[in-house]
Formats: structure tokens, C-alpha cells, sequence
């Protein structure tokens, strides 16, 4: 599962922009607050390694606070978070806004005034009436589970009841023509990207799992309809940026044309001649047939994000094609850090050694396991795909029972509590740690990004494979721990 989640959607969040913008000050008050700590983020992002800035405050004893936030886009997508409750909302670049609200209802009570507090007015109108965006979000997704022929008037009836109350904003002059056209675009294209996705979300919901390892192929009739609209004016559209990066990968996926390795049980040997075969066709497909401004961002972000377990020479290769087509462009040297990053996690480089303190608070290290073979599994309670592998986590840790082998798991939970409860109703075995979220010292060393994320490190304490199977790719992960013991 990617970053946010809220989690799910913030992974879905990032803006091209180029210049720098004028920050956001907010001054505010939230009354019976809970808790003193305040988490207010920017899930705006003007990179293709996508990284939401955020800030942690302390209110003060008549809990107030003020912060600037960076501003990277015209128009930005704030979070306010203060213990269970959140905010969110769209704020214009240079705004000066006070802000007030009751901690235990932070959405519903919230309150703007100031330079530009009609945006952030709006979305919090849109909460008090259906929920706000995230709650858009939500029916957006959850409307996969209707079947081909009623999903896109489904999808329709709900982006179309959106765009009705933003219109008559407009006409009431609540919120400018200027917004109402940018947010017009966020809704249209919220549209597009989830008949692009509708396939693989369909059977999520119908399955109740998140490993769908095959799709039926009356579903990509929706995907087939998806119109295919590239606008580069458009980049500064958190669905547009999702959206050009998926089109073409669900269009080929939806007439069969994927990417496709084949292992040999025998031998463990596995065909790569066919593993990149749609991720090169969208590449092309982005540098030769999409605008300029929107290829180079979708080709650079598909190359950050959608590459991960990749041989670093096959990598490497299409880095340099990118280059060649964008030789001017700023991403390049994000491209070549990452290809510096990922390399030290090549197969036969030591594994990154940290310390750590067990549930059961004894310290130690990850080289303390030398000589037993390591499966390292990042995870967190609130993550669903990582929750479906531990089934199949189980039947792997009862093959190898009494063998050298160590299952170390890594919870980015935030909360010590979320952590404990999750390991028990899950029942997950093992050798337990934590380092709470995406900025914790080990997912900072091992650069996750997603979870779950898995390594397998051998009994020298070297990492063994580029890319580490999932527990539910059960024959191949047997296959690769017996052949390290």
C-alpha cells in the first residue's frame, strides 16, 4: 500500500509545478483539542518521487497555533490532523487564513476567515453536506463493486452530483470561476483515472483481498471507454498526474499486453525476455504520442514508482532512454540518485545494519542474526495487502520450523498501541520491531516507500535477490530460503 492513506489517496496526490510559490500562513485555534500535537501537511508535491511535506506543531496552552506551510502548486491540498479527527481542504498559494474549530469535531466545525478563505470555506461546506473530498473518494472506490454496465452511470450520477454543487457555488459567487474551473477538472478526471483503475478494484471488492493475480476480461470494458484527453495545462491535477500515468499501461493491460516473467520449477530460472514488454510500450507510447510536459512527468514518475525489484541494468537502461528524450529535464537527477539509492541493495551487498528494540524490549541488531537467514517484512496494521499475505506468511514460518531462518517484521504503525493489536489479531509470529511511519530511522535506511516491502538477506548478511517474493508467491520464496540454507 503506498504512502497515505489516508493513506490511499495522498499516494495519489502530487503536482507539476516549476516555479516557487508564495507559502500559506494559517493562524488558528482549535478548542478541547484532542491531544497537544498537530499534524497539518502539504500532500501537494512538485516531484516525481512524490514526498508530502508536513509539519508537526504544538499548540499552545490557550491552544493556538500558527504555521507556514510551502506552497508548491496555485492551488493545494492541506491536511490538519489533531489526534483521531482530520481536515482536509484546497488552499490558494499566498493565502493568510485564520482558522477555528472544536478538536472532536475538526471537520464540522472548522471555520475560515481571511486572504482567499473561500476555497478553504467551500471544502469544508462539501464536508458538512456529503462528506468532503476524501469522502468522494471513498464512493468513487467503493462504486467498483457494481458490475460493467452500471458502473460508469454509477460513477457518473456521483462526480455529476459534485460538479451541480460547485457550479451553484460559482453562481452565488462563493468561489471564483477560476477555482470552480480547476476544481472542475478534479472531479472529470477523478472520473477518468477510476475507469482506468475499475478493473483490478472490482475484483478487490468482489474477492475481499488485495492479491488479484488475474482479471476477468469482460471488466476492461469500462477501462476500453476511458477517453484518452492529455492536457500538459492540466498537470497541476492531482487525478490528471494518476491518470496519465495509468492510461496507457490499462489500456494494453485491457487487450492483454503485459508485462509477463516465466520461472522454471526446475531449474529456478526465470524468462525476463517478456518483463518489461508493457512498461517499454507505455514508455514510448508516453515520450512519442503524449504532450511534452505530461510524457515527461508520467515517464519519470512510472520510472520512480513502478520499478521497484527491477535489475539495476534494466533500469539503468531505460534511465538513459528518458535522458535522451528529456535531456534538459530536472528529473534527470532524480533518476540518477535513485539508480545510486537502489544499488546499494544489490544482491551480495551487506544489508543495512540498524538497531532496534524488540516487543519484548531487548536490543538488538540486524547483525546480530548472522548465520540464519533473515525475511524481512515491512508492514502496518492499518495496510491491507500487507494483512492478506500473513496467512500465506504463516505457511512459509511452518515449512521452515526449526531451520536457521528469522522473520523480522518491521510495523511502520505511528502507534505503539495499533502496532501490539494489530500483531494480535493477526497472529503474526516472529521477531517483532517498530520505527513509527514513513520517516522512521529503518524506513528512512531501507527507503520504503510502500508497504508491505520485503527483503531476504542471506546467512553472511547479504542482501540475496534484487527483488524479494511476497509470502503469497509461496513456491518461489521456498525455493530461494532452502537455497540460502
Amino acid at each position: 500500500m503506498k504512502r497515505s492513506a489516508a493513506s490511499l489517496l495522498l499516494g495519489l496526490v502530487a503536482a507539476f509545478t516549476a516555479t516557487a510559490q508564495k507559502p500559506i500562513t494559517i493562524t488558528g485555534t482549535i478548542t478541547d483539542a484532542a491531544g497537544s500535537k498537530l499534524l497539518v501537511a502539504n500532500a501537494s508535491v512538485n516531484s516525481i518521487v512524490p514526498e508530502n511535506q508536513q509539519q508537526t506543531l504544538d499548540l499552545s496552552k490557550e491552544e493556538k497555533f500558527q504555521v507556514s506551510i510551502p506552497a508548491t502548486q496555485k492551488y493545494n491540498w492541506i491536511i490538519i490532523v489533531n489526534g483521531p479527527n482530520r481536515l482536509d481542504f484546497f488552499a490558494k498559494e499566498g493565502s493568510t487564513l485564520t482558522f477555528t474549530a472544536g478538536g472532536s469535531n475538526l471537520d464540522s466545525t472548522a471555520r475560515f476567515e481571511g486572504k482567499d478563505a473561500d476555497i478553504p470555506r467551500y471544502f469544508v461546506d462539501w464536508t458538512r453536506r456529503s462528506g468532503g473530498v476524501m469522502a468522494y473518494y471513498r464512493k468513487l472506490q467503493e462504486t467498483a463493486q457494481r458490475d460493467p454496465d452500471a458502473y460508469i452511470p454509477a460513477l457518473d450520477s456521483i462526480k455529476n452530483n459534485e460538479l451541480a454543487q460547485l457550479h451553484a457555488a460559482q453562481d452565488k459567487k462563493q468561489v471564483t470561476k477560476e477555482f470552480s474551473e480547476y476544481l472542475t477538472r478534479f472531479l472529470e478526471y477523478s472520473r477518468h483515472d477510476a475507469m482506468l483503475h475499475y478493473p483490478v478494484i472490482h475484483e478487490m471488492i468482489r474477492l475481499q483481498s488485495n492479491n488479484i493475480q488475474s482479471v476477468p476480461p469482460e471488466l476492461y470494458a469500462v477501462t476500453r471507454k476511458a477517453p484518452k484527453l492529455f492536457n500538459d495545462d492540466y498537470l497541476d491535477v492531482a487525478f490528471y498526474q494518476t491518470y496519465a500515468q495509468s492510461y496507457y499501461s490499462a489500456i494494453l493491460s485491457a487487450n492483454g499486453y503485459v508485462n509477463a516473467m516465466n520461472t522454471d520449477p526446475q531449474t529456478g530460472k526465470t524468462d525476463l525476455s517478456q518483463a518489461f514488454r508493457q512498461t517499454d510500450s507505455v514508455l514510448q507510447l508516453l515520450y512519442k504520442a503524449t504532450p511534452r510536459k505530461t510524457g515527461e512527468f508520467a515517464a519519470g514518475r512510472i520510472l520512480t514508482s513502478e520499478t521497484k525489484g527491477w535489475p539495476i541494468d534494466s533500469l539503468q537502461a531505460r534511465v538513459n532512454l528518458y535522458k535522451q528524450q528529456y535531456p534538459k529535464s530536472a528529473n534527470n537527477k532524480v533518476l540518477d540518485k535513485m539508480i545510486a539509492d537502489l544499488q546499494k541493495f544489490d544482491p551480495g551487498h551487506p544489508a543495512i545494519d540498524f538497531s532496534f528494540k524488540t516487543i519484548d524490549g531487548k536490543d538488538m541488531k540486524l547483525s546480530d542474526l548472522k548465520g540464519k537467514v533473515v525475511y524481512m517484512d515491512f508492514w502496518a496494521s492499518w495496510c491491507g495487502p500487507c494483512k492478506g499475505e500473513m496467512p500465506h506468511a504463516k505457511k512459509i514460518k511452518e515449512h521452515f520450523q526449526g531451520k536457521d531462518v528469522v522473520f523480522l517484521y518491521v510495523s511502520i504503525d505511528e502507534k505503539e498501541e495499533a502496532w501490539k493489536k494489530g500483531i494480535e489479531a493477526l497472529s503474526i509470529s516472529g521477531l517483532h520491531t517498530r520505527t513509527p511511519g514513513w520517516t522512521g530511522e529503518i524506513s528512512r535506511l531501507y527507503e520504503i516507500g510502500s508497504v508491505p516491502s520485503y527483503f531476504l538477506i542471506d546467512r553472511k548478511g547479504n542482501f540475496a535477490v534484487a527483488k524479494t517474493p511476497r509470502p503469497s508467491q509461496s513456491d518461489e520464496l521456498i525455493r530461494l530460503i532452502e537455497g540460502l540454507l
